[in-house]
């Protein structure tokens, strides 16, 4: 309702201003004078010719040329910024309250020979854009207040452009300039004035190049005497700059291990023991033993523990003791160990045909060689305190079977640490 209302204004309001200002009273031509008709008469009752404005999109010969004329001619409609008047687009509300407000201002609205039926269509248009007319002439204020000071802002914009460009504009922007040069110079004054660090190994020397031109170089700094005075200040020990030399490092090896070992035992009260051979067998005062072991050497802190079993043919006895280790690390590749533990020892009874059993307090130290990093050399002496004397295989300078002793063995053999 509202777009046929303003259409219906515009139309009307075309048609009627546009007849009145092309009809020509007949009454002042029939009665006029010949003095009416002079050149100073007829200069002040002939309106001067107004300049028609010429769009780049309404062409000459376009059907509606004439009536845009006659609409720019009385002031109604001024077209766009880019001279095209856009007469395919829709008018907007807008746009209709502002060529009422140009007849507002004009007064073509009295002058014209408009029908009662005429004005009130202009008079209801005009109340419909009445808000959009104040809305739109305070847009157009803020746009001109804002336009303006965007205009401002971009000038004082190029002056300091402008400025910094030759560092003789506003204040402060040769003064920045001048700042960072300075700097700039004081860096690369305290880069030059680093303390050398200390030197790493130094490479195989190169051939000699020809000798140059001796040049003196003299670093100069206006207005500035600069002294450089190096002191020698001892680095720490523990700091190092470039390829350091290889250290040597202990062996690692796993925690774990398992070994083989031979040994050799006193006769004792067997007397004698016998080697065999191709012929017969040979009494030695000596007695050998094969035995084996698996232990850790850490399972509580330092401390360690190991399982071992022996086995003595001459005695036809078996021995097997656990015993609480200690290894200690010398960072190197001999490394020493001692043990306590109790163990137990089958053999030949004293005093019948079957076995006996006795049991003792176990000492001992050896001393691993590693070899590689998971196998090693080791060699020890084991001391046996007997708490009973029932096998043969126990106490070994005496036969009482309610007797204590000693019985002691060296073994030697490999670990392999995994």
């Amino acid at each position: 309702m509202h777009k046929s209302l303003i259409i219906a204004s515009t139309l009307a309001l075309s048609v009627g201003v546009a007849s009145a200002q092309t009809t020509t009273p007949t009454t002042p031509a029939t009665t006029a004078t010949p003095a009416q008709t002079t050149p100073a008469t007829t200069s002040t009752t002939t309106a001067a010719p107004t300049q028609v404005t010429t769009f780049s999109d309404v062409p000459a010969g376009h059907w509606a040329k004439d009536a845009v004329d006659v609409i720019v001619q009385r002031g109604l409609i001024q077209g766009f910024p880019d001279g095209t008047f856009r007469g395919n687009e829709s008018l907007t509300r807008y746009q209709a309250a502002l060529i009422f407000y140009r007849l507002l201002q004009s007064g073509t609205l009295s002058s014209g020979n408009l029908s009662q039926g005429d004005l009130a269509t202009i008079t209801r248009g005009m109340q419909e854009v009445s808000t959009e007319l104040a809305a739109l002439t305070t847009r157009v204020t803020d746009l001109e207040r804002l336009s303006t000071e965007q205009q401002a802002r971009i000038t004082a914009l190029e002056e300091r452009i402008n400025a910094l460009g030759t560092g003789t504009g506003t204040a402060g922007a040769g003064t920045d300039t001048a700042a960072l040069t300075a700097r700039i110079d004081a860096l690369e004054a305290a880069v030059r004035n680093i303390p050398a660090g200390p030197q790493g190994p130094a490479g195989p020397a190169g051939p000699a190049g020809p000798a140059g031109t001796a040049t003196t170089t003299t670093d100069t700094t206006t207005a500035t005497t600069t002294t450089d005075t190096t002191t020698t200040t001892p680095e720490p020990s523990t700091v190092v700059i470039g390829d350091a030399a290889p250290v040597e490092t202990d062996a690692a090896r796993g925690n774990l291990y398992a070994g083989v070992s031979a040994g050799i035992v006193n006769a004792g009260t067997l007397g004698q023991c016998y080697l065999p051979n191709a012929s017969s067998g040979r009494a030695v005062e000596y007695c050998a033993s094969f035995g084996g072991m698996i232990g850790s050497t850490q399972v509580i802190g330092p401390v360690g523990a190991r399982v071992a079993a022996d086995y003595r043919p001459g005695a036809n006895a078996i021995s097997a003791d656990v015993n609480a280790m200690y290894h200690l690390n010398t960072g190197s590749s001999l490394q020493p160990y001692a043990g306590l533990g109790l163990g137990l020892t089958s053999s030949t009874s004293r005093t019948a045909t079957t076995n006996a059993t006795d049991t003792y307090l176990s000492a001992l130290i050896g001393l691993d060689f590693q070899i590689t990093d998971s196998i090693a050399a080791f060699a020890e002496a084991d001391a046996r305190y007997y708490l009973s004397n029932k096998g043969v295989g126990a106490v070994q300078n005496t036969a009482g079977t309610t007797d204590r002793g000693f019985g002691n063995t060296v073994k030697a053999g490999l670990k392999f640490f995994f």
